[in-house]
């Protein structure tokens, strides 16, 4: 790649590094956003900049949005949605069961757009309280405009956006959407590129559907192999993958099952729970079977799921903690409700044991239980002050019921407590996150706290 401007190309070394963005083939779009950034942040000089930008993360963060096109509005790729509705819900209610609270992540969320659209389409298909949906992005600034739930016209110009409109209260020339459905999506900060996930500490785990859309076609070929296997891992057995129609093709990527239909190509971890008897159905499931007009190809994978096995070997040996740990983990990744029961007979039997404690709380905390998960990590931190993880965990319960000073609190413990750690050095519970990473996301996440 022969750059314009060879003094930018240390800026986007940089960007790539701190981001996983790659640029081939885009150096004139890139040279130009970079100066667009430099002006906005009033810097002529790009050895300046690149000090501004490793010690300034609102620089980064509007170098990022001038990089990348935060293109969304409200039902964007309309069909996606209703086969969401149409097949994806009611296939999952099926094998997992019609109290099942369905996990959805919108991983690049930008606006919030997406996420806020998923949130209600689950409340028109009656499943308001029975879902646990989590947004990230890179861009903090993306974040915030996302958790305001404030919106122009111009996110609502899709002819499907019109399903919108119940839900929005008009404030002059914006529109805001209703509390109902703001409180029901957590957003976060995630590098999808960088971070650890699957995670049990960002929620992020045993997904039935992700919907990574216009994400991965910023990434080079190694680094989209890196994201598609850990968005397989983070998908329950049987679960979605919905990519945008401009996304590269993740079938040699990772161990999808390739799913192909009218409204596109997509995927699903191979592997499912049980299908229920008929009797379980609700009448009107029936019926929409008899109508369904299309039939998905599946092309399968050879990679059989492993969660059943733990569960079943584990559960002869549940008087060692680590094997209970494995058990409740397992038990997890499956979806099955009996996750939290298993942890919480676990938590009796092992009382010392912090990870039991741990996951205790964020089994909780995906019930929707707060007021015990908050009860329940404030024990782990009783056990073990030192864990990051849980102070981390402990922000995010804590900003969910509003306390936020609670929630700086425990970010801050949990940036200087990583601080303190080698950058590179794995941070014990944490899903393999690095300290460094996990003091930079709790950064991310103390920023609109200070600031609000």
């Amino acid at each position: 790649m022969t750059w314009r401007l060879p003094e930018l190309e240390a800026v986007a070394c940089l960007v790539n590094k701190r981001t996983g963005l790659a640029f081939a083939n885009r150096q004139d779009s890139v040279e130009l956003g970079i100066r667009r950034a430099m002006t906005k942040a009033r810097i002529d000089d790009a050895a300046a900049y690149l000090d501004r930008l490793a010690t300034d993360e609102n620089a980064l963060d509007d170098l990022i949005s001038e990089l990348t096109v935060g293109e969304t509005y409200f039902f964007r790729e309309p069909a996606q949605f209703e086969l969401i509705r149409r097949q994806i819900i009611p296939e999952v209610q099926r094998r997992r069961g019609f109290t099942h609270s369905i996990r959805a992540w919108s991983a690049g969320c930008a606006s919030g757009e997406e996420a806020y659209s998923l949130a209600i389409l689950f409340d028109e298909s009656g499943l308001a309280g029975q879902h646990h949906l989590v947004s990230t992005d890179i861009s903090r600034t993306a974040l915030a405009k996302a958790r305001q739930a404030n919106f122009g016209d111009w996110s609502l110009r899709g002819v499907a956006s019109q399903s919108v409109l119940p839900y929005l209260t008009q404030e002059g020339n914006r529109y805001r959407l209703a509390d109902k459905i703001r409180s029901r999506v957590t957003f976060s900060y995630l590098n999808l590129a960088l971070d650890a996930y699957p995670s049990f500490a960002a929620g992020i785990w045993g997904m039935d559907l992700i919907l990574c859309r216009n994400v991965l076609i910023y990434f080079d070929r190694q680094t989209i192999t890196r994201v598609a296997q850990r968005l397989f891992q983070t998908l329950a057995d049987g679960g979605w993958l919905i990519t945008a129609s401009s996304d590269p093709p993740l079938w040699e990527e990772a161990p999808f099952e390739v799913v192909s239909l009218p409204e596109g190509v997509f995927y699903r971890r191979p592997g499912s729970a049980t299908e229920l008897p008929p009797s379980n159905e609700p009448p009107e499931q029936a019926e929409r079977e008899e109508h369904a007009e299309e039939t998905p190809i599946f092309f399968p994978s050879s990679s059989p799921p492993e969660h059943a096995n733990v569960v079943q070997e584990a559960a002869h040996f549940l008087d060692d903690a680590a094997v209970a740990v494995a058990h409740v983990r397992a038990l997890a990744n499956l979806g099955t409700p009996a996750a939290a029961d298993a942890c919480a007979q676990a938590v009796v039997q092992h009382p010392l044991s912090a990870e039991l404690h741990y996951l205790h709380a964020v089994l909780l905390l995906d019930l929707g239980k707060t007021d015990e998960a908050a009860h329940a990590m404030r024990r782990v931190l009783y056990l073990d002050r030192t864990l990051a993880v849980a102070h981390f965990t402990l922000g995010a319960i804590l900003r969910q019921r509003g306390d936020c000073a609670g929630a700086c609190r425990a970010y801050r413990n949990a940036r200087e407590l990583c601080a303190a750690r080698p950058p590179e050095e794995a941070v014990p519970l944490a899903d393999g996150e690095l300290a460094g990473r996990l003091a930079e996301i709790a950064g991310a996440e103390l920023l609109p706290l200070e600031t609000s």
